[in-house]
């Protein structure tokens, strides 16, 4: 097992912890940030990172598909149920459920370095 599938592993946990101490210390909180808000360009940065490093291609392309996909079902889920389209009810719930998307994604990013 080399460094970089340790470093990757380590992503996962260390990624969180730093989210949650830049959080804390400047108190974003007061600003409607939390962690999942700082985490998830880091993670996507780190989805570039790792699969570049063990694949040809990088996968961000399938992760734009990815949150394309997610843009799209939140909007029209938005439109059915309430008739109507606020951008900032929109955005709010796309980029934290694009969090959680882009976690999971990098998880299997993870996996997929192991399995490869």
């Amino acid at each position: 097992m080399d460094i970089y599938k340790i470093m990757a592993v380590a992503f996962i946990f260390l990624t969180m912890a730093f989210a949650y101490v830049i959080a804390t210390t400047f108190k974003l909180n007061r600003f409607g940030l939390n962690l999942a808000d700082i985490a998830l360009p880091m993670y996507v940065f780190e989805i570039v990172l790792v699969s570049a490093r063990y694949y040809t291609h990088s996968f961000l392309p399938y992760y734009m598909a990815a949150m394309s996909l997610l843009a799209m079902t939140i909007a029209i889920r938005q439109l059915v149920k309430r008739k109507s389209f606020h951008f900032k009810r929109f955005f709010k719930f796309f980029w934290r459920a694009g969090f959680i998307l882009t976690f999971l994604f990098y998880l299997a990013t993870v996996i997929a370095v192991f399995l490869a």
